[in-house]
C-alpha cells in the first residue's frame, strides 16, 4: 500500500525546507521529509539530528526522527546544538547524513529542516530535488518492518568537539594573553551554550545577553540594526571592546563596536578574511554576487583574489570547493572556515576577529576604521518566486539597466563602476529581495527604489 503524504506549500531551497508552523508546515510533511531525505540521500544509514530552541523545535525534531527511523535509519539524537555542529557530527559519525531542525533568522513562528549530506555540508540542489521528488512519490515499500526500523541513541559531547575544532584553528595562546573583554547575544538561541563557553576558553571575560534556550526569542530574532538596538546599547555599557550577535541557529554573526555602534553582518566576513588572508597571503576567498566590495578591497591588500557565485551556502560552499579557498562566505553574517566545517558558523568567526584584534592590538571599531567603507541597503519586496522572472525582465529592459553591466548568475545584477543593485528570488521567504551598494547612502537608496519601480513590486522593507 502506497503511503500520501500532504501536499507541500512551503519554501523549500538549499537554504531549508521552511514555514510557518500550523500553516504551510506540519509534523506530517516532516515526518514524510526525513523519511524521503532518509529513504533517498542517507540510503537507510544513520542520520544526525539536531535543532534549534524554537518552542516548535522538539514536535518537529521527534516527528522527523520517526520518519528516519521508519525508513531504516538510526539516528543521533545531538539535541540543541548550532547548524554547523551537526554538520561536524556527521563526519564525526560518519553518518550518511544529517538534518537540523531550524528555520534560522526566520520569527519564532516559523521553523524547518536543514539537510546535511554524507560530506558535512548543506545538500546540494541536484540532492535536494531528490528528496523532494521522493516526498512528492513515495516508493511502495519505503516504511520498514518492525524488526527493521532505525535505532535511537544520544550524544552530548557534540558542543565540546566543536569547540576544540575552533580552538585548533585559531592561535589560541595569542588571544588568551589579550583578554579581551567580549559581551555575546545568543538570541536564547542553540549558541546559548557553546558561544560562552568558548570565549572563556578564549580567556575573554564575557557579558552574556539572552543566553537561556529555555527561554523565548528576546525580539524578532534576525541580527538588523533595528533589532539589534537593546544589544547595542548593553555592549557598550559592558565596556567590551566587541559584541557578537548570533541568530538562532548559530550560523550567522552580526558585530557591535565597543561604543555601542551596530557595525553590521557585511563586515563580519570582511574581517574574518582579514585575519585568514593576512596568515594565508595569496589565497582564494569565495563569496556570493550579493557580498560587499569590501571584501576586495581586503583581499587585493593581502595578495589575494575573489571569486563570486550565487546566492545560497550551497553555492558558496561549491566555488570554495572548486577554487581550493580559504574562507568562504556570505554578506549576511555567515563564515566558513575549512578547517573547521565546510558550512557557516558564527563560533570561528568570533575566533578569527578575535585572533585578529589580538595580533593587530586594536579593538574591532579600529580594525573596522581600516577598510574602506560603502553604502548597502537591503530591502524585501512583494514578489512570489512565480513572479519574479517576469520582473527581472521588466528592470533588464527599462532605462536603469542602460550602461550597466549586466550578470543574470542569480536573478539579475547591475554593475556601474562604483556601484552595483542586485533582485532576486528570496530562498528562505516567499518574496524577492533587492540589495544596492554605493558609495553614499543616498545612492545605494534610490538605486533600490528605482528597481522596485522597474519591477512594479512593492517595497516591504528596506535597511
Amino acid at each position: 500500500m502506497r503511503s500520501r503524504p500532504p501536499a507541500l506549500t512551503c519554501v523549500a531551497s538549499v537554504s531549508g525546507i521552511r514555514g510557518v508552523v500550523g500553516d504551510s508546515l506540519d509534523p506530517d510533511q516532516v515526518l514524510y521529509l526525513a523519511a524521503a531525505f532518509g529513504s533517498a540521500i542517507a540510503g537507510r544509514g544513520a542520520v544526525v539530528l539536531g535543532r534549534d530552541s524554537r518552542p516548535t523545535g522538539e514536535m518537529l525534531m521527534q516527528a522527523a526522527a520517526a520518519g528516519l527511523r521508519g525508513v531504516g535509519c538510526d539516528v543521533i539524537d545531538i539535541g540543541v546544538v548550532p547548524t554547523p555542529t551537526v554538520a561536524l557530527e556527521v563526519l564525526h559519525h560518519r553518518a550518511a547524513g544529517g538534518i537540523q531542525i531550524s528555520a534560522s533568522h526566520n520569527p519564532v513562528e516559523w521553523n524547518a529542516l536543514k539537510l546535511i549530506n554524507d560530506q558535512g555540508r548543506t545538500c546540494t540542489a541536484d540532492q535536494l530535488e531528490w528528496t523532494l521528488n521522493t516526498y512528492s512519490d513515495i516508493p511502495v515499500g519505503m516504511w520498514r518492518r518492525w524488526d527493521s526500523c532505525g535505532r535511537l541513541r544520544r550524544d552530548d559531547g557534540a558542543v565540546e568537539r566543536h569547540i576544540a575544532r575552533v580552538l585548533a584553528a585559531v592561535d589560541a595562546r595569542m588571544i588568551r594573553a589579550s583578554a579581551i573583554p567580549v559581551a555575546v547575544d545568543c538570541v536564547n538561541g542553540s549558541g546559548s551554550v557553546m558561544a560562552p563557553e568558548l570565549l572563556r576558553q578564549l580567556g575573554c571575560s564575557v557579558t552574556v545577553i539572552d543566553g537561556r534556550p529555555d527561554q523565548p526569542f528576546p525580539r524578532n530574532p534576525e541580527p538588523t540594526v533595528t533589532n539589534a538596538a537593546r544589544t547595542a546599547a548593553m555592549v557598550a555599557a559592558a565596556g567590551a571592546q566587541v559584541g557578537f550577535i548570533q541568530d538562532p541557529d548559530a550560523d550567522r554573526l552580526a558585530l557591535v563596536d565597543g561604543g555601542g555602534r551596530y557595525i553590521g553582518e557585511e563586515y563580519t566576513l570582511v574581517l574574518c578574511a582579514d585575519a585568514r588572508l593576512a596568515a594565508q597571503a595569496g589565497g582564494v576567498a569565495v563569496t556570493n554576487l550579493s557580498t560587499s566590495r569590501m571584501l576586495d578591497d581586503v583581499a587585493q591588500r593581502h595578495g589575494a583574489r575573489v571569486v563570486r557565485t550565487r546566492v545560497g551556502e550551497a553555492n558558496v560552499l561549491d566555488g570554495l570547493a572548486r577554487h581550493g579557498a580559504v574562507i568562504a562566505g556570505e554578506g549576511n553574517g555567515g563564515v566558513i572556515d575549512p578547517r573547521v566545517v565546510h558550512g557557516r558558523d558564527s563560533h570561528i568567526g568570533m575566533a578569527l576577529l578575535l585572533e585578529r584584534m589580538a595580533a593587530t592590538g586594536s579593538d574591532l571599531a579600529g580594525l573596522v576604521a581600516a577598510i574602506p567603507a560603502y553604502a548597502m541597503r537591503k530591502a524585501r519586496v512583494a514578489l512570489d518566486r512565480s513572479e519574479v522572472p517576469a520582473a527581472i525582465e521588466r528592470v533588464a529592459t527599462s532605462t536603469l539597466a542602460h550602461g550597466a553591466t549586466i550578470d543574470r548568475q542569480d536573478g539579475l545584477k547591475l554593475s556601474w563602476g562604483d556601484r552595483w543593485v542586485n533582485l532576486r528570488a528570496s530562498g528562505t521567504e516567499p518574496v524577492a529581495r533587492i540589495i544596492s551598494e554605493a558609495p553614499d547612502e543616498a545612492t545605494a537608496a534610490s538605486l533600490v527604489t528605482a528597481v522596485a519601480e522597474a519591477a512594479q513590486a512593492e517595497l516591504l522593507e528596506a535597511h
